[in-house]
């Protein structure tokens, strides 16, 4: 059975509707009425819907009714664009799609009927997911906005629930678009299956939206922050983002006026690999290429236009990443190119596991003066060097993962003290765990202190996981992070910040693990950890809270700013 749609070319509108008699009201049609063959299949009916007064796509959930046209083929590689449909959904079934082109992107219902979009990008698949299901047999209109080098979002009903930044351009699809048809690979048997949709669909469309297409971000009352990691800006970045010319930076600063950024987080591994370890680099690596093409100080370039536009620039360095011998394989192919001389000379310094045999490279433990005193004085090498407004501590490292969550924390220091005070010695008696997860998170929060001391003046802002727990790729040390704002150690808490197991093949899930943000083991909501748990904390000494997000456009983005406490989001460049 056959009808039209008709649609635009990709200037304009593809409008996905189906002819109607002469008698019903006139629908958009595309330009000078071009229009594209409607294929129904199965039990797919064009039938009239007396709530929306139009006709529509009718779907009885049966192997094989669906409906289909031919994919426009001047689209190729869409980049920005918007699509937009009414859909009720009659019976949630995983895999019900309402629309989509097979290949590039899905307009998607879970089975607890939560709306998502399935994108398939260079940079792989991504996914706007909406948090709460909508109401099943109710008309809900559905559209999506894709910009490939800015935020997207998918609005229900007029309202914004989800968005993300965009990934370059998306995959081109098949030769068809579906209505109400989701094909998919069994987990289970390896063969493709299709899902079908039970329910309706009306007025579908895709609108190509122009290349210099940007989201208008409300900056109204906001208070952000941005980390940029200028290591892999001038490596991987693009355009002004590259960030290795003086005439980069003012578009830098108007991007942190667009975002609603206040405090910009400028990394500096490049100083510290560059005069605080031994490199493995020749001359044609690509990082050393990377930074010879880097014209002038780029650093203190954004330092004094963000300082000239009101925007505070802050130190930002880590804290257990002091790299690793080449022995050790990062990504598991390539040996490490970069390693501090402090923990070449000092790997006494570093944790270590319960028999004293086995150390894990890059982490230093805190419980020794000696590894404090060294990470505060490579701060106060940044600081002597750039006008910087103060220091952002980050917890992350590219240190490969511990085999299990206690593997390493047995360290002299830690093992006298524990001894002291409960007359257990760790290395050869059971003891409590979590005991000694307090007391080795006592030794980051002693380095907090020294900090503060030696910074008198400055704000320090520390990156950590949405968590009380350190968690992959180090243990379970306690953050006490409570201590740490009554004592007023830190100005503000970033949430949200983790290492990641990508770093190195099969290590995600290590077992042993109390919280994991990164695996999602004992994660509180969202939603209570701002409004009930850091939130009143840092609303009550003073201290200012960020949550890393990857985008912030949305209604329910910016919904989590109402939470006590909150200040703004951290986003990443």
């Amino acid at each position: 059975m056959s009808r039209h749609l008709y649609g635009c070319l990709p200037a304009a509108v593809l409008a996905v509707v189906v002819a109607l008699p002469t008698s019903a009201a006139p629908l958009p049609t595309g330009i000078a009425g071009q229009s594209l063959d409607l294929t129904l299949d199965g039990g797919a009916r064009i039938v009239a819907d007396a709530e929306l007064q139009a006709e529509v796509l009718a779907l009885d959930g049966v192997e094989g009714t669906y409906a289909r046209c031919p994919a426009p083929k001047q689209w190729g590689r869409l980049r920005n664009f918007r699509v937009d449909l009414k859909v009720r959904v009659d019976q949630f079934r995983g895999g019900t799609v309402p629309f989509g082109w097979p290949g590039s992107f899905l307009v998607y219902f879970n089975g607890q009927g939560k709306p998502w979009v399935i994108l398939e990008t260079d940079g792989g698949r991504a996914v706007l997911a909406g948090e709460d299901p909508i109401t099943p047999t109710q008309w809900i209109d559905i559209a999506f906005e894709y910009r490939a080098e800015d935020f997207c979002l998918l609005y229900v009903n007029g309202r914004s629930v989800a968005s993300l930044a965009g990934r370059g351009p998306l995959q081109e699809g098949g030769p068809e678009l579906w209505l109400g048809r989701y094909q998919y690979t069994n987990k289970d048997t390896g063969q493709q299956d299709d899902a079908w949709m039970k329910g309706a669909v009306a007025m579908p469309r895709v609108k190509v939206l122009p290349d210099d297409d940007r989201f208008r971000l409300d900056t109204t009352g906001l208070s952000n922050a941005l980390n940029v990691s200028w290591g892999d800006a001038i490596v991987v970045g693009q355009g002004w983002r590259q960030l290795n010319k003086p005439e980069h930076v003012p578009h830098l600063v108007e991007e942190c006026r667009r975002l609603g950024v206040k405090k910009l987080f400028l990394r500096c591994s490049n100083e510290f690999i560059m005069n605080f370890c031994e490199r493995r680099m020749p001359d044609d690596h690509w990082y050393m290429k990377a930074l010879k093409a880097v014209q002038g100080d780029i650093h203190g370039a954004i330092i004094k236009q963000c300082h000239a536009a009101g925007i505070k620039v802050y130190a930002y360095h880590t804290i257990f990443d002091l790299g690793s011998p080449t022995s050790v394989l990062y990504g598991g192919s390539t040996p490490f190119f970069w390693q501090a001389t402090f923990s070449i000379e000092h790997p006494e310094y570093l944790v270590e596991n319960r028999d004293g045999t086995k150390r894990q490279w890059g982490v230093p433990c805190y419980a020794y003066p000696e590894a404090r005193r060294y990470i505060i004085g490579v701060f106060q090498h940044l600081l002597n060097k750039w006008p910087f407004d103060g220091l952002y501590i980050c917890t992350r490292s590219h240190s490969r993962p511990a085999e299990f969550a206690d593997e390493f924390g047995y360290n002299q220091p830690i093992a006298e003290e524990f001894q002291r005070r409960h007359g257990v010695d760790i290395r050869t008696q059971k003891f409590s765990k979590s005991q000694w997860w307090d007391l080795q998170g006592e030794y980051l929060t002693q380095l907090l202190r020294e900090f503060r001391q030696a910074f008198a003046g400055r704000e320090i802002f520390i990156a950590m996981p949405r968590a009380d727990y350190l968690g992959p790729p180090y243990g379970n040390m306690r953050l006490d992070w409570r201590t740490w704002c009554q004592e007023k150690l830190v100005d503000g808490l970033v949430l949200g910040v983790i290492s990641g197991g990508w770093h190195y093949p099969h290590t995600r899930n290590r077992p042993g693990y109390v919280q994991s943000q990164q695996d999602n083991v004992a994660m509180r909501p969202l939603d209570y950890d701002l409004g009930q748990w850091f939130g009143p904390a840092c609303r009550q000494h003073g201290v200012e809270l960020y949550l890393r997000r990857s985008s912030i456009a949305s209604d329910a983005d910016r919904d989590l700013l109402q939470r006590p406490g909150m200040t703004g989001f951290m986003l990443s460049l």
